[in-house]
């Protein structure tokens, strides 16, 4: 999905080397979600039921 690649790379270029080890860990480890969750959950349609993702999700909705 190209919307989802564009806010992936921007948050990869802008954001990841800044985040803590396990913030980047969590990164990684949610890549592995359905693209098209992924889409909903920084388009704001659904929200994640883990507070650590919704933490993640928050960043890359903002950054």
């Amino acid at each position: 999905m190209l919307e989802l690649d564009f806010v992936l790379r921007g948050f990869l270029d802008n954001h990841y080397p800044t985040l803590s080890a396990d913030d980047q860990a969590l990164f990684v480890k949610i890549l592995d979600y359905q693209d098209q969750l992924l889409l909903d959950w920084v388009m704001g349609h659904v929200v994640p039921s883990d507070a650590a993702i919704r933490r993640l999700v928050a960043l890359m909705q903002n950054g």
